[in-house]
């Protein structure tokens, strides 16, 4: 039976097409067996599974179903886990304030520091450092991370490791502490090598390149941007590959190549749709807003910045990320019109593609 459900969950992992995903789940659920551990395990592994592959509403009922399999058993650890999926799916679909709930309740069952279960903690500190890097409490983010570092080197966890190094690399990128964050980042590059980890290969890559971006070095940063995009596509992981295809868009528009900025664009767009990316979105529309400034589109460009800042699920990295735009626009005209609703988003991408393009 358990190998049964292994092949069941690697047939999941496979699955792209979104038409499929109820077929495999009903096939999943007719061989989850009597065990409450085991059922809730493989519930929590789907759950994750279908986050990955943008399909949120099936990956919330099944982690719903996970965390009351665990709490038949009173198993504190399956039940924490289960509601920090659940909370990273809010996160990914721009929704900081249920996610921060769900994490919340997630501690409280766990505890601040359990004697058992520090594999638990240590995921429930990334995913904390998620939820706070994407609401731009930098501080808080980093100690998250920080915190799941020591825990899983506490654990022996290499692969835990890597992960947890990554992000680390990735707030102080962002806090643009650039030797520590290549550090941390090289550090993971290495483990998730020795492990033939191609996920961990991928983000260490992505996030390496956006050092190099971030300190105006586009020709080095456009390799790594591209080897870690082949390598989430291969993967079939939509998100990373739209944050590398974004990225590559802002380095091409920057430099005036604006054909092959809209290649990647439009690829970041084409990723973000498939697995319903509001946040990746709202990057693509910002990185629009210098393509319409280089061409002197004052108006068009107030528009952008206007509905990317006014949109709840708008990350603190993108409004950092306009504030140039913002200055520039502002000495040439201030955006008044009435703004089109936050469900309207995909339309108003597409409008702006098509009027740049």
């Amino acid at each position: 039976m358990a190998n049964t459900i292994e092949i069941t969950l690697e047939k999941l992992k496979q699955t792209e097409n979104p038409v499929d995903f109820s077929s495999v789940l009903s096939e999943l659920e007719q061989v989850l067996p009597a065990d409450l551990l085991v059922r809730a395990d493989a519930l929590l592994t789907a759950g994750e599974t279908l986050n990955a592959k943008g399909q949120y509403q099936d990956g919330l009922r099944i982690l719903e179903s996970a965390f009351q399999q665990a709490k038949k058993c009173q198993n504190l650890g399956r039940q924490a886990l289960a509601l920090g999926l659940a909370a990273d799916i809010y996160r990914a679909q721009g929704d900081f304030r249920s996610a921060l709930g769900k994490l919340t309740e997630a501690r409280a069952i766990l505890g601040e520091n359990p004697q058992t279960d520090k594999d638990v903690s240590a995921r429930l500190y990334i995913l904390s450092g998620l939820n706070n890097m994407s609401i731009g409490d930098y501080d808080s983010a980093r100690r998250d991370f920080y915190e799941a570092h020591q825990l899983y080197n506490q654990l022996g966890d290499i692969r835990g490791r890597a992960l947890a190094a990554n992000r680390l690399g990735t707030i102080s990128t962002m806090n643009a502490q650039y030797g520590e964050a290549e550090k941390y980042l090289q550090e993971s590059l290495r483990i998730a090598k020795e492990l033939s980890d191609c996920h961990a290969m991928a983000g260490a890559l992505l996030n390496l390149g956006e050092i190099q971006r971030l300190q105006e070095n586009p020709n080095a940063a456009r390799p790594l941007y591209y080897e870690a995009s082949a390598l989430f596509a291969a993967l079939g992981l939509h998100r990373g590959m739209c944050i590398a295809e974004n990225n590559l868009g802002h380095i091409h528009a920057q430099m005036q190549d604006f054909s092959t900025a809209k290649y990647h664009y439009t690829r970041a767009v084409e990723c973000a749709k498939i697995a319903d990316l509001i946040p990746d979105m709202l990057d693509t529309l910002a990185g629009l807003t210098f393509v319409l400034i280089a061409r002197e589109e004052y108006e068009q460009a107030a528009f952008c910045i206007a509905y990317t800042l006014s949109h709840p699920a708008h990350l603190q990295e993108t409004e950092q990320f306009l504030e140039p735009a913002q200055e520039v626009v502002s000495q040439h005209t201030r955006f008044k019109s009435e703004l089109p609703s936050p469900e309207q988003l995909s339309q108003v991408v597409e409008e702006i593609l098509t009027k740049i393009f």
